[in-house]
């Protein structure tokens, strides 16, 4: 079977697999056997940049001869907007679930919350919930602090 492509639907697809590759080792320096096959199919996809005009938009590495999407494509693709808006998004709806369950749990102690119905569980959580949302969208980070603790200092 063969899948023919438009120039447009090439680019989209070396968009969705630039944002596979950005999901899959974003945060890890290594690609492994766990990403292998995901790996391949990519170095298949954009060795048929020249078919689409597209040549402009990958290196190869003359060591490795692994192919990859340059800056070029970094620069001109929307996709690059796309991840900087979810990871922002992310960030934030991360941070604000972490320090509501943090102060929830030290309100009111695992074992407590853990004889709670549900709906008074999330009734409870929520307040901490919307106490960070609150601060953080009038501040942002501007009132986040760390103490430095010298606990084993005497």
């Amino acid at each position: 079977m063969k899948i023919n492509f438009t120039k447009k639907e090439y680019q989209t697809l070396l968009d969705m697999l630039y944002a596979a590759d950005w999901m899959l080792h974003a945060h890890s320096e290594e690609k492994g056997d766990e990403t292998s096959a995901y790996q391949e199919l990519g170095q298949k996809v954009m060795a048929a940049a020249n078919e689409f005009g597209m040549e402009n938009l990958i290196e190869k590495n003359d060591k490795t001869g692994e192919i990859y999407l340059n800056k070029e494509f970094t620069t001109n693709s929307n996709i690059v907007k796309h991840l900087e808006k979810y990871e922002n998004a992310t960030f934030w709806e991360e941070l604000i679930e972490r320090l509501a369950r943090r102060d929830f749990i030290d309100t009111y102690g695992e074992m407590n919350i853990l004889q709670m119905a549900i709906n008074e569980r999330f009734e409870k959580e929520m307040v901490f919930h919307k106490k960070y949302d609150e601060e953080f969208g009038e501040n942002g980070l501007k009132n986040i602090k760390v103490s430095s603790s010298n606990k084993g200092d005497n």
